[in-house]
């Protein structure tokens, strides 16, 4: 019987070592990472004080991850790729490690940040993978979010200048854009990939999970294709990639993004939000100091009327009714480029 109890106590130590982990609660948010295969979930707390997940977060379907370019391969990073994971709770968030012998190591850092300057409700993710091997190697990262917010609202994604997109398409660019936001009637999360110290991509791709989540560098997706259908229904996720380098032995690729989240009617920060309310060691600007900007950036102006230009004028009165529930992020500069920016737009869209 004693044999038995400390069979039964060793089983549950050497458990409880595999399946290790983070779970950190900072403000309105909580992190949580596995050590075991180096999963990572991401709760947003709700007026209740619930935490919804963010991502889909059922064992069975999890997918959301990194994946590595080195070489001609491509691998996701879980113990199943021969990695050694560890992660562990840092002074301003966690840092999850991924490390192949004499190949690479991969940092990701998690800093949480506070748009509002209170509580913290964004993540900023810094990733920086080292070429261990003594040749110089093609080594590229990307990043896989199976999102389900919008799956059963009726909007899958939004982006800055798009109220909806419910169909498979790509971005080679991210300034228009700015972001992509994943919304149902609780909660809200967006994906920031345009900003002074945000990593510039190299594509961005919005489209079945199944389809994304393949170690495969480029995926193949038939754009316009509605994520609904009856081969696939609500799968949508998000995938991001940046240009592959020739790293020299010992030289890191470095990729710097943003996650803000949001509750209810309370829409999550964008860059220069976020730039505005972040203070301390927290601080958004880039690693040569410059100064927070207080004034929100509107996306270039339209100089000739598309098919984009609705969804242009919903994201300005979007921006507008923000600053109606939030009176105090406004500024008069703000205001006035905002009106005669609507003004502007609408004088084009009467024209066209």
């Amino acid at each position: 019987m004693k044999r038995f109890i400390l069979f039964c106590v060793l089983c549950i130590s050497v458990c409880t070592f595999l399946y290790a982990k983070v779970d950190i609660r900072d403000g309105k948010l909580r992190l949580v990472i596995e050590d075991y295969d180096g999963n990572f979930y991401l709760y947003r707390k709700n007026p209740q004080g619930n935490y919804i997940s963010l991502l889909d977060s059922k064992r069975y379907s999890l997918n959301s991850g990194f994946y590595i370019l080195y070489g001609k391969s491509v691998q996701k990073l879980m113990r199943s790729g021969n990695l050694s994971i560890f992660s562990e709770e840092t002074a301003s968030g966690a840092r999850l490690t991924f490390s192949s012998e004499e190949k690479f190591i991969c940092t990701i850092d998690f800093t949480f940040l506070a748009s509002d300057g209170k509580e913290s409700d964004s993540i900023r993710i810094d990733t920086a993978v080292k070429n261990l091997s003594h040749e110089s190697n093609l080594i590229g990262l990307k990043v896989f979010f199976d999102t389900l917010l919008g799956e059963n609202s009726g909007t899958h994604f939004s982006t800055a200048l798009h109220g909806s997109i419910s169909s498979e398409c790509y971005f080679n660019d991210m300034s228009r854009e700015q972001w992509i936001q994943s919304a149902n009637d609780n909660v809200s999360v967006r994906f920031l990939f345009a900003g002074d110290n945000i990593t510039p991509i190299q594509t961005l791709a919005l489209a079945n999970k199944d389809v994304l989540s393949v170690p495969v560098w480029a995926p193949v997706f038939v754009p316009d294709r509605k994520f609904d259908s009856l081969q696939s229904y609500n799968n949508s996720a998000l995938c991001a990639s940046w240009e592959p380098k020739y790293l020299m032995p010992g030289e890191e690729l470095n990729v710097c993004f943003y996650i803000t989240t949001g509750v209810g009617r309370l829409l999550p920060a964008d860059y220069k939000t976020l730039r505005a309310g972040v203070t301390g060691t927290g601080n958004v600007s880039d690693k040569n100091g410059d100064a927070l900007s207080a004034f929100k950036s509107l996306p270039p102006p339209i100089d000739n009327i598309r098919d984009d230009t609705d969804a242009y004028i919903r994201f300005l009165i979007g921006r507008v009714r923000e600053l109606e529930e939030n009176p105090a992020a406004a500024s008069r500069e703000e205001i006035a480029r905002l009106q005669a920016e609507i003004d502007a737009v609408l004088l084009k869209a009467a024209g066209r």
